[in-house]
């Protein structure tokens, strides 16, 4: 039943708007999607899909699909599986130590610290790359660690009511940072 209804929505090409695969069991993300360049509506709820295939993947971004709404909930795309961090010695470079530094005081108006920067665009460059962090609030460089947050979506999306939380992405400077989170903070691992 879903290869029928994905052969007619591929033979409409161009012309194809919504494609709805909801319920039909679906194991794997059908990467002929890519091919329907109108595409403005893709749904996918309850399915057994565990991935996004690598030809969807970069049309997440709706570039090259012009999409305005996708439905995937109740899928299997994230494992909620916990799994222990193990403690590592943190062991910053000489750079990330003197740019959390730099950024953090010139979050505090250091005057010195600004005039200084102004003299050294290679500074500038460095931290201009700076993120914060998001448990203290301090700047950082490198990434110490990829989070995900889910949280109720904003009442003005336009979204399928069975959508409770969504992911956003949250980064962390430090293994302590990461003790002190909140109970819905999740580090994200590679399995």
């Amino acid at each position: 039943m879903a290869e029928r209804l994905l052969v007619g929505a591929l033979k409409g090409g161009k012309n194809t708007k919504i494609v709805t695969l909801n319920g039909k069991k679906i194991t794997k993300m059908p990467s002929a999607l890519e091919k329907l360049s109108g595409l403005k509506i893709l749904a996918l709820q309850n399915n057994l899909i565990p991935k996004v295939c690598p030809e969807i993947s970069a049309l997440t971004q709706f570039q090259n699909l012009k999409l305005k709404e996708f439905y995937c909930e109740e899928n299997p795309l994230l494992l909620r599986q916990p799994v222990h961090a193990v403690i590592q010695d943190e062991v910053w470079s000489l750079q990330e130590i003197a740019s959390r530094f730099v950024m953090n005081q010139l979050a505090e108006n250091n005057p010195l610290l600004m005039q200084a920067v102004e003299h050294y665009p290679q500074i500038k460059d460095i931290i201009s790359r700076g993120k914060e962090c998001a448990i203290c609030g301090k700047s950082f460089v490198t990434t110490w660690l990829e989070c995900v947050e889910f949280v109720p979506p904003s009442k003005n999306w336009k979204i399928s009511r069975n959508l409770q939380l969504i992911p956003l992405q949250m980064l962390i400077c430090s293994y302590k940072c990461f003790n002190h989170r909140g109970p819905d903070l999740f580090g994200i691992a590679q399995v």
